[in-house]
């Protein structure tokens, strides 16, 4: 399988879509017309109609009042700059620190409105007026109070903002002098990204697309672009310059460019890749890919997104022994779980599948030897937008879902033993995987059938191998997509294992020794966010024992615990629930 990026949907530049619409246009007759538009109004809301109808006036020429309402946006951008001091003396005594925009909740609709005059302006060509308004826009959203609160552009749900930087970058362009266009565009496109620090930076094709009407000059313009950008360090700097490269040069100047200067702008291999990509060239891919591995020194993070386009055009060329390499290199690069199941997905049968985890259990516990610098959630580095070049640092858990699927208990087992009772959802503590998937497998049931304290505990241990650890994205629709993976390597590799009675009996009693010691830690210590972690843990050992005939043990677990925690009304609520939700269980 190949490996998985999922993004927000892409929007449309608005110059793409005017233009497909204009295309459409002369394409439909009248009569397609009027049975399209007749579909559009029988969709209109109730509500909406008579707003539906008011849009459909034709723009004819602009009225005196609207003139004249345009003429005065930057003295009522002015009038609204007066107001935001007075809104913070005006709730002086009445915030908290929390309330970082209450004062000025009132301001929002009204800027809301002239961020859409701004936009008018823009659209009519009005040029320095659009360009002196969303400044003083900006400016507004810049401004603080003694407590550092005030508006941002995150509270205005309503705007657009990457398209209204562009809408500004755009009429800066137009109000310049040629001859300064390239120093005042890097200042003001710096200027903007820290309006929206976390946002994606603010790039020259946003300021493209915005309009279909062309850039005056702009062959001259990227010249001196890229000269000047060639003179800056930074990876705002490169990725402009790259840009810039891509636009004026095409992939010719993009390969010149990585193959030139790698050590100063690695990313222009990834840039290059992508638009080869794009023209759909996989031999180019492919060639361009293998250079550009032997070129780029080992344990730089971003061989990994190259060994990513190498993988894909190999899949496309049905080159097996290449697409496996290339997902090693990857996995080596940035050791992450999506990575390691992209690896085992290059084999087609389980116990090939076994063969490579093994491989790369053995490969991460040499990682983990090493001595391991700052780490976090994958954290970005400055600039690295996408975290293409952050190390990924391997961690237990991920070596423990490698021994797993390499259908190797023992050494799972001897990795989780050794660990904090604790720290099983967050962090790289391995029990919170390898006990639920040990339950599992002495439950001999399918997946699908699992006792309801084992589904469940075994369905928060996927949860949490999606949601910790460096490739923990905070993409929903990323981290379903990856949960549904590993529950299906699981699906598959479970089956295989095969366990002797004596190899069974030491797997329970592990599970059951490790139960014990994380119930009686968690209530013991008064963790009460967690007692319902610990009552599901105990009731699903209690199913296990249940199961294979030990009616008596499982209960004598549960009332040992009642026992001695008797005091504790909290917990016994929850082991008294989970043990009450329990599906009926059948003796093996």
């Amino acid at each position: 399988m190949a490996e998985v990026h999922l993004s927000p949907p892409e929007k449309l530049p608005l110059r793409v879509f005017r233009e497909a619409i204009e295309a459409w246009l002369e394409s439909c007759s009248e009569e397609e017309l009027r049975a399209i538009f007749r579909l559009l109004a029988g969709r209109v809301r109730p509500s909406e109609r008579l707003a539906f109808l008011q849009s459909l006036r034709a723009p004819s020429d602009a009225s005196a009042h609207e003139a004249l309402r345009q003429h005065e946006l930057l003295d009522d951008l002015a009038e609204l700059a007066h107001v935001f001091p007075e809104k913070a003396k005006e709730w002086e005594d009445f915030r908290t620190e929390t309330d970082t925009f209450l004062p000025y909740v009132d301001l929002l609709e009204p800027l809301t409105a002239l961020f859409q005059r701004a936009q008018e302006a823009s659209e009519r060509g009005q040029y320095p007026l659009a360009r002196e308004a969303y400044r003083a826009l900006f400016a507004l959203l810049a401004y603080e109070d003694d407590r550092g609160q005030g508006l941002r552009a995150e509270h205005l749900s309503q705007v657009d903002f990457p398209e209204a930087r562009a809408r500004y970058l755009r009429a800066v362009y137009f109000t310049t002098p040629p001859e300064q266009r390239a120093p005042v565009m890097l200042a003001e496109m710096r200027r903007v990204h820290a309006l929206l620090p976390r946002g994606p930076r603010p790039l020259m094709q946003e300021w493209l697309d915005i309009s279909s009407e062309p850039l005056p000059d702009s062959d001259a313009f990227l010249l001196d672009w890229v000269c000047l950008l060639r003179q800056r360090d930074g990876p705002d700097a490169d990725a402009w310059l790259r840009e810039a490269i891509r636009l004026s040069q095409g992939t010719r100047g993009l390969r010149e460019l990585a193959f030139s200067e790698p050590s100063r702008h690695p990313r222009a291999f990834v840039d290059l890749l992508a638009a080869l990509e794009r023209e759909g060239k996989p031999h180019e891919v492919l060639s361009t890919a293998r250079e550009a591995l032997e070129f780029l020194p080992s344990g730089l993070p971003l061989r990994a997104t190259i060994a990513g386009f190498l993988a894909s055009a190999a899949e496309h060329f049905g080159q097996p022994d290449t697409v496996r390499s290339a997902r090693w290199e990857a996995f080596v690069a940035q050791p992450t779980l999506p990575r390691l199941l992209d690896l085992r997905d290059t084999r087609p049968s389980e116990p090939e599948r076994a063969q490579v985890m093994h491989r790369a259990a053995r490969h991460l516990e040499h990682v983990l030897q090493q001595p391991r610098g700052p780490s976090g959630s994958m954290a970005a580095l400055p600039g690295d937008e996408d975290r293409l070049e952050a190390p990924a640092h391997a961690d237990r858990r991920l070596l423990a879902h490698a021994w797993l699927l390499a259908h190797d208990w023992e050494a799972a087992h001897a990795l989780a033993a050794k660990e904090s009772a604790l720290g099983w959802t967050y962090g790289d503590n391995p029990q919170g995987l390898v006990v639920p998937c040990f339950l599992v497998l002495l439950s001999g049931q399918p997946l699908g059938q699992l006792p309801r304290n084992v589904g469940a505990l075994w369905r928060q241990a996927l949860e949490a191998g999606t949601r910790a650890g460096d490739w923990y994205s905070g993409d929903s629709r990323y981290d379903e997509v990856l949960r549904e993976r590993l529950e299906r390597a699981y699906a598959e590799a479970l089956p295989s294992f095969s366990l002797e009675p004596a190899e069974r009996e030491r797997m329970r009693e592990g599970c059951l020794d490790i139960a014990r010691k994380r119930a009686s830690t968690i209530v013991s210590r008064q963790h009460r966010r967690s007692y319902a972690k610990a009552a599901v843990l105990l009731a699903a050992c209690a199913e296990i024992l249940w199961l294979h005939g030990e009616q008596a043990r499982g209960n004598l677990l549960l009332a040992g615990f009642r026992e001695g925690f008797r005091r504790h009304r909290a917990f016994q609520a929850e082991l008294d629930a989970a043990v009450e939700s329990r599906s009926p269980v059948r003796k093996r």
